[in-house]
């Protein structure tokens, strides 16, 4: 098994302050495996981001992480920032030789030289401090070189821009002393198409084939051997696999491989590569059912679902359904919210004293919100926005609605469950088949199908389902078990 003393990581893309499903669950199962087999880990991200230590001050105050678990960033490794630079360089709004105005409602300033707008400098409206100094071709707005500084004042990255476009040609990456330790070339063919870099490490230039392989390289040096290294980012899979340390390698699938008939790109390097991976962990059998017929070893994959907390209680006897269905979720066009205003439409012409309550954002929520007024459903749908507290949301609705186009798992099913809600869902892939069974906790139908849809609402209102229950399989006293046999393995 692997044991407290070796060192042990979680790659990923990207870590925000607030987060979705994914960043979710792999917060979760590192410090479920912390908690219950004491294994260290180091978080380690990939995505650019010069004041990181304020995700990490926030992670560590919000409980998502503790002292065993700590926060590694590739171009912080490389360019030495650790963010314990307490002198803040201040850069004033007047610039000597130039001629400044102020738009101070978005605290922006333009700088004239000679009559002609030559510069643009961006503060931050929270705490004052200058985030861009945008150098523009003379004579027009557009933007020919940007000037990026951190939290403490210092400028941590160049970029140069296609002639009259914002496609990157070149960025230059500077330590915390001002040294380049990393460039990029870009073919400038679009907003972010890196073809080759170098990164100063150790005192010798490292030629860099593109993004991947700088990654490869990252992942050379701050990964150690004997842990286990575990991947939640497709992104990320082909720098893993690549990269020769000796730690297990594990690729957790929070996704669908196949939305559209054909193996998503994203996914194709992990399945045409999976010999080379130690473990591949899908949330439901239905994916694993579907991967194994494309052919990967059945030894390099299993199944462990997400999981709730068993030591929540659920007061069940305080379930007291009100007239009204719910959705929660992000706004987006994979989940198809419009699908359900649509629905309710048509129930609400048989039921005008029933209601949807929407719980989220993204950035449909506009397009949902029009739809609704267009149908005339103000008082039948209603945009709720971000909810904290979905106990209380689950608790008073006859059932929750899932239209999405495709999940990974369907981690919302699971939660309406637990709380003894039950769900109308599409049948996509996955999380249904593997959460559901009809007319017992719920309904899985046809997806897409707008008119069965409404049709379901109207059965459920009709006949309501009861005392639903989540099974056993997905509570975290099994998942653990599925983890410590798993680790038991090494």
């Amino acid at each position: 098994m692997v044991t407290e003393n070796k060192m042990n990581y979680v790659v990923t893309s990207i870590l925000r302050a607030e987060f979705g499903g994914r960043t979710k669950a792999l917060i979760q199962r590192t410090k479920n495996l912390n908690e219950h087999f004491g294994l260290e880990f180091t978080l380690v991200t990939t995505n650019y981001n010069a004041n990181y230590n304020n995700i990490y001050d926030h992670y560590y105050e919000k409980g998502y992480a503790n002292e065993k678990i700590g926060f590694e960033n590739v171009y912080d490794y490389f360019s030495g920032r650790n963010y314990k630079n307490n002198e803040i360089v201040e850069h004033p709004i007047e610039i000597p030789g130039y001629n400044v105005r102020p738009n101070e409602k978005n605290h922006t300033y333009k700088y004239y030289k000679n009559g002609q707008f030559v510069r643009l400098r961006t503060y931050d409206q929270t705490t004052g401090k200058l985030k861009f100094d945008d150098i523009i071709v003379p004579g027009s707005s557009q933007r020919r070189i940007r000037y990026e500084y951190n939290d403490f004042g210092l400028c941590h990255r160049k970029i140069m821009y296609k002639p009259n476009t914002l496609n990157k040609i070149e960025e230059i990456f500077y330590d915390d002393q001002g040294k380049i330790y990393l460039s990029f070339s870009h073919t400038g063919e679009d907003e972010n198409s890196i073809w080759r870099g170098h990164l100063l490490h150790n005192n010798t230039i490292i030629a860099l084939k593109d993004e991947k392989d700088f990654f490869r390289y990252a992942f050379d040096h701050i990964l150690q051997a004997g842990g286990v290294t575990f991947c939640d980012a497709r992104i990320l899979d082909q720098s893993l696999l690549n990269c020769s340390i000796a730690t297990k390698k594990y690729f957790i699938l929070h996704n669908s491989h196949n939305v559209t008939g054909t193996i998503a790109k994203t996914y194709q390097y992990l399945i045409e590569h999976a010999d080379k991976a130690d473990k591949i962990i899908v949330l439901t059998r239905e994916q694993l059912s579907d991967l194994l017929d494309l052919g990967i070893d059945p030894a390099r994959m299993t199944v462990i679902p997400h999981s709730m907390d068993d030591a929540e209680t659920v007061d069940f006897a305080s379930r007291k359904p009100e007239k009204k269905f719910v959705f929660i979720g992000r706004i987006v066009p994979q989940k198809q919210v419009h699908h359900i205003v649509r629905a309710f439409s048509q129930v609400a012409e048989k039921y005008p004293d029933y209601w949807m309550e929407i719980y989220g954002d993204g950035k449909e929520t506009g397009d949902v919100s029009q739809l609704i007024d267009e149908l005339g459903l103000g008082e039948n749908v209603k945009m709720m926005g971000r909810t904290d507290n979905i106990q209380s949301v689950f608790r008073n609705a006859i059932a929750s609605v899932i239209s999405s186009h495709y999940e990974g798992f369907g981690l919302v099913i699971m939660e309406s469950l637990h709380y003894g809600c039950p769900v109308i869902s599409y049948d996509f892939k996955y999380g249904p088949k593997d959460l559901l069974t009809d007319g017992e906790n719920g309904y899985i139908i046809e997806k897409d199908n707008i008119d069965l849809l409404a049709d379901t609402i109207i059965k459920m209102i009709e006949n309501p389902i009861t005392e639903v229950k989540l099974s056993n399989d997905y509570y975290l006293s099994s998942t653990i078990e599925k983890w410590g046999r798993l680790l038991e393995q090494q």
